[in-house]
């Protein structure tokens, strides 16, 4: 990102004047001591702003839209030569024209219901937050710790994405104050943060902080776990990654009552049990204390097994569905005669075997139910001794399918459009929020990542969908288990 000021050098942003009497030793109105110092005189001293000609830098000062635009532009290597508009109010002559057209078609900046674009009108956070997301095409999305910040904003899912990248952490009284004005020195640090790793704020994941050696909330998990799938190098559901850490630690825990990792009898560390003998590479230090990492190696073992020439597979053998991975949860834990499909003795289910503990979970507490009794199975497919630790000897080696999947549920993203199912639109994040009636299959935009219930220690395992209702723009939240692609 520090190359961007090659760009920058072309013609330095400037705010006011344009030149500055500003010594080498930096403005006469800010010191060591003002708010994002190391911000504005690293901007300065990249070349990127110019105060006044008094020497002036005035902090305080609000930024305006036009003002942002040529920032941005600028950022962006955009000409800088003068062009017609899409707005009335901003001819070729006005300053910035090319900019702010340009800013316009690539979708940066927008305009006005009544087809302006403001250019002398100060620049909000909320606008910013818009502003630098889309410059900087930030994807990833954090949740909004900030009170003062609803699904109904336009700037909703752009202030996740500058928490997401380091770019603001709000005020300390836990606000964002969206509607304020930004000034010099808050555009400043936006800037450097967004532009420079060395400015840019620790970012925890899901807002848990990896050096507290304690068990994160239930919902904090559910982020972790989500996150964790969804960023994996192969499509692994988040549903059957949950569901296995589930019945392995018995409510997602990592640490026991003194903040030391949960170590089972037979070795099996935190809340993926994962097992000795540990393959090369893996660090065991962080398998204890450091839970995402736990939760990451977890999932390796388990896409291992889903592509493993021991392990039977089942119709299309595609990931996104939760049936297939049937024997690959069977394999996390052992193809082991405990965990046969069937009780050998009387044929009958076993449903005491780990793959339909799992599934079980996933029913209960991620409100999917796949259709595992259709994967056409009997007995005789399986072989092993009387000892419930003798090894499966498969006679088979893959089952074709014939019911209708069911599908992961998690992998939906913003700008989709779907269906819903159920029947009602949450204004928050919780079956306990007032809800909105929907009709059957109405169709719906997700507007931004999903989130995780705001009872925190809620034993939902799904995620709530930030939508839309088409047609009548209504804002809210639908559960992920009532959504479905669209036909």
């Amino acid at each position: 990102m520090k190359n961007v000021f090659r760009i920058l050098l072309i013609g330095a942003l400037f705010f006011g004047a344009a030149s500055s009497s500003a010594s080498a030793q930096g403005f006469t109105d800010i010191h060591k001591g003002t708010t994002f110092y190391d911000e504005m005189m690293y901007l300065y001293n990249e070349g990127v702003i110019k105060g006044f000609d008094n020497g002036e830098f005035r902090p305080g000062q609000a930024v305006n839209r036009a003002q942002a635009a040529i920032m941005i532009g600028r950022v962006l290597d955009y000409s800088d030569e003068p062009r017609e508009s899409t707005f009335t109010d901003v001819g070729k002559s006005t300053t910035g024209s090319g900019y702010i057209q340009t800013a316009y078609e690539n979708g940066i900046i927008s305009g006005y219901g009544d087809n302006t674009f403001r250019p002398g009108e100060t620049v909000t956070r909320g606008q910013m937050a818009m502003f630098i997301a889309r410059a900087f095409d930030i994807k990833d999305e954090a949740l909004v710790p900030f009170t003062d910040v609803s699904i109904q904003m336009k700037a909703y899912r752009a202030i996740r994405q500058i928490i997401s990248f380091g770019v603001t952490e709000g005020y300390t009284d836990g606000s964002f104050q969206p509607d304020k004005h930004v000034t010099r020195a808050q555009f400043s640090a936006f800037l450097a943060r967004a532009a420079s790793d060395d400015f840019r704020l620790k970012v925890n994941a899901c807002g848990y902080d990896p050096e507290s050696r304690t068990n994160p909330d239930y919902q904090t998990v559910n982020c972790l776990i989500t996150k964790a799938a969804l960023e994996a190098d192969t499509v692994v559901p988040p549903e059957v990654v949950k569901s296995i850490a589930s019945v392995e630690s018995s409510g997602w825990k990592q640490f026991d009552s003194n903040g030391e990792p949960i170590i089972s009898k037979d070795g099996g560390i935190g809340i993926m049990q994962i097992t000795p003998p540990f393959e090369s590479g893996v660090n065991e230090e962080k398998l204890k204390y450091d839970i995402t990492y736990n939760i990451k190696q977890g999932i390796r073992i388990l896409t291992s097994k889903y592509t493993s020439a021991a392990l039977p597979t089942i119709g299309d053998q595609d990931p996104m569905n939760l049936e297939n991975w049937y024997f690959a949860v069977m394999g996390y834990n052992g193809a082991v005669a405990v965990n046969s499909p069937f009780v050998k003795a009387t044929g009958e289910h076993n449903f005491d075997a780990y793959q339909m503990k799992v599934y079980r979970d996933m029913d209960n507490n991620g409100q999917v139910t796949p259709q595992i009794f259709q994967i056409p199975m009997t007995v005789d497919d399986f072989h092993y001794g009387e000892d419930t630790n003798w090894n499966i000897v498969f006679k088979k080696d893959h089952y074709d399918f014939y019911a209708d999947y069911t599908p992961s549920r998690h992998y939906f993203e913003s700008g989709d459009r779907v269906v819903h199912v159920g029947d009602t639109l949450r204004s928050d994040a919780t079956t306990k929020s007032i809800g909105t009636p929907l009709q059957s299959a109405e169709k719906l935009k997700i507007i931004a990542a999903p989130v995780y219930d705001v009872d925190p220690n809620s034993k939902n395992q799904f995620v709530w969908y930030p939508v839309e209702v088409e047609g009548t723009e209504q804002k809210g939240y639908v559960a992920s288990y009532n959504v479905r692609e669209l036909p």
